[in-house]
């Protein structure tokens, strides 16, 4: 395969993980240096796993070493990308829901925001989704199950008090 072929298979998923973990000042370059590091990785891929979770897995790793640098972790809010994009349209009840979904993501853990991209954004199975996050499958399901709870929950309980 052609670097172009890589690239167009697996950056727009590189992009939507990488949006999710660094802060908007850093997506491109922390996705570009993921991406030329799938490239460089090429020859080991050994074809256990699709190469699209293969490249997440090296995305999580870069991500934790990206963190690992830093020393401090910063809260990116779902908002942030609303903001900058942001035309004339007027978003109305659509904001209101992304808005309380950002909230509500947010108030989870990172592996659970993690597990609910990979197996409900992103349609990765319960096998390929612990590959990338390596841990068991079945801590991925039982992961998602508490995940799953924990949003409705807090989603719930934010509807229920009235905030948008």
């Amino acid at each position: 395969m052609s670097f172009d072929q890589i690239y167009e298979e697996l950056f727009p998923a590189v992009y939507r993980y990488v949006c999710l973990r660094i802060p908007a000042s850093d997506i491109e370059d922390v996705t570009a240096e993921i991406m030329a590091k799938v490239w460089k990785s090429l020859s080991g891929f050994e074809g256990r796993s699709s190469l699209k979770s293969w490249a997440l897995r090296i995305a999580a790793n870069y991500i934790a070493d990206f963190y690992r640098r830093r020393k401090k972790v910063e809260i990116i809010p779902l908002t942030e990308e609303l903001e900058s994009s942001s035309e004339s349209r007027d978003y109305g009840d659509d904001l209101a829901t992304v808005l309380s979904v950002s909230n509500t993501l947010a108030q989870l853990t990172e592996p659970q925001v993690a597990v609910i991209q990979l197996r409900l954004i992103e349609g990765f199975s319960s096998s390929e989704t612990a590959s990338i996050l390596g841990i068991t499958q079945q801590a991925v399901d039982s992961l998602l199950y508490r995940a799953k709870k924990s949003f409705r929950n807090i989603y719930n309980t934010e509807m229920a008090g009235g905030e948008c």
